[in-house]
């Protein structure tokens, strides 16, 4: 009994130890985490070489980790007792007001930077007699939204950067700024719910994840078609086709399991078409609705980064008798939920990403004739892809 009193914490401890081991031997290893949205570490197959290496050990460390009885209760808890404790960031994710949730980007690669944009020289130089082009950034949520991100936090500055790039640019091309077509969306929100505080109007970036909202992938598609000369559809037309899909935890929950994290919910269009394939496969419908039902929603849209996707629709408010029209969109995710609007102003809607491209984009270029070329990036992921090379080839 004494040695009970003296050393209470310590045989607490070793009771804590034995029976979450034992209960962890009678339950079955999960494959993948929902909260996490990741697939999660199984049982290393032990070998001697990999032992001798210290390369088992470590596996064998990752797949107890992921495999902890209650993991995702421990991960709450950690969360609260955090929140309770005044922080305003985990894993890079800062917590901001209205609920929103932003990445801590403050530096950036500024030698990849200026590699992509020499690939973007190349592309220009080689196509821009073929076709206009044009070349968009997409700047983060925090530049736009800046008013409700946490004091004192210095990030990268985007616009700075974004104007560096654009003086580095050279040749027939378009610049499109989406900074003041972001700025004013919200404005447009603010202006249009004044009862709402700010951060509680309809989102133009999503609370919790990287990307744009549906709505602020419209206001981008209206000025890009709108600074090529072209009709852009009213997005209130579409009301009647429109699906809301709420439960939407994003990128950013998924890094920092704020248990306090409100959901965002989803837009999206039934868009008619006419057909879609994707690397030469039909599809039937244009996104994987499915998806919408899962954690990971948002890569519902367009049946998430393919490598060629083509839309042919008769929605083209632009459309002249006799000819088709024809748009190249290059992107990232960002894309997914843009390009369906390009329907309304174009016959064919061409979708490349470059990380999955199946084919030369020499050869695209070859064989297919093109009215309009948009490049578009978000800011972070032309700081970092090493697939924009790929335009040159």
């Amino acid at each position: 009994m004494q040695f009970l009193k003296k050393y209470a914490l310590l045989v607490l401890f070793a009771a804590f130890l034995v029976v979450f081991s034992v209960v962890d031997i009678f339950i079955s290893n999960r494959t993948f985490s929902e909260m996490e949205n990741r697939y999660l570490a199984q049982r290393p197959k032990f070998s001697w070489s990999d032992l001798f290496k210290n390369q088992y050990t470590l596996k064998y460390e990752t797949y107890v980790n992921d495999q902890f009885v209650g993991r995702d209760g421990w991960i709450t808890l950690k969360s609260i007792s955090e929140s309770a404790l005044g922080k305003i960031e985990n894993n890079g994710i800062l917590y901001g007001d209205g609920d929103y949730l932003f990445e801590k980007y403050t530096s950036t690669d500024l030698d990849r930077i200026s590699r992509n944009t020499a690939f973007i020289n190349q592309f220009i130089a080689a196509y821009g007699q073929q076709a206009p082009i044009t070349f968009a950034l997409i700047p983060g949520s925090y530049e736009i939204l800046a008013d409700l991100m946490p004091k004192g936090i210095h990030n990268v500055d985007q616009r700075e950067i974004a104007g560096q790039i654009e003086q580095d640019l050279t040749g027939q091309y378009s610049w499109l700024s989406l900074f003041p077509v972001m700025e004013e969306a919200v404005q447009v929100q603010r202006q249009e719910n004044p009862d709402c505080r700010p951060g509680e109007e309809p989102p133009v970036y999503y609370r919790t994840d990287h990307h744009w909202t549906t709505l602020g992938a419209y206001n981008a598609y209206r000025a890009f078609v709108e600074s090529r000369g072209l009709q852009a559809v009213d997005i209130e037309n579409l009301a009647g086709i429109k699906t809301l899909v709420p439960g939407f935890y994003g990128s950013y929950y998924n890094k920092c399991k704020l248990f306090s994290a409100r959901p965002d919910t989803i837009e999206w269009y039934h868009i008619p078409m006419v057909s879609i394939t994707i690397d030469d496969k039909v599809m039937p419908t244009m996104h994987d609705e499915e998806k919408f039902q899962t954690h990971d929603k948002h890569a519902a849209f367009l049946w998430g980064n393919n490598g060629l996707t083509v839309i042919r629709s008769e929605n083209n408010l632009n459309y002249q008798a006799g000819r088709t029209s024809r748009v190249l969109l290059i992107k990232d995710s960002y894309g997914n939920s843009f390009a369906p609007f390009l329907t309304y102003s174009y016959d064919e809607v061409y979708v490349v990403d470059l990380r999955s491209m199946p084919t030369k984009m020499s050869e695209l270029m070859a064989n297919t004739k093109f009215d309009d070329i948009l490049i578009m990036y978000s800011f972070s992921n032309f700081a970092s892809d090493t697939n924009i090379a790929k335009l040159t080839y």
